[in-house]
């Protein structure tokens, strides 16, 4: 997945840069996927830059 500019946008580390904690917590409340670059988890893969499944548990 391309992490464009209009994108990067609404991505996590964005959104965190930004102090959006309202924004990340309504984002990551039920996280799928975790940025290989940063670490942030996100409910869906939209939201980071490069996205990885969570491992099941």
């Amino acid at each position: 997945m391309a992490c464009d500019l209009e994108a990067h946008k609404k991505h996590m580390c964005t959104l965190k840069a930004e102090d959006n904690k309202e924004c990340i917590a309504s984002l990551s409340d039920n996280p799928t996927v975790e940025c290989t670059i940063c670490g942030a988890k996100a409910n869906d893969s939209k939201n980071l830059c490069a996205p990885e499944p969570l491992p099941v548990v």
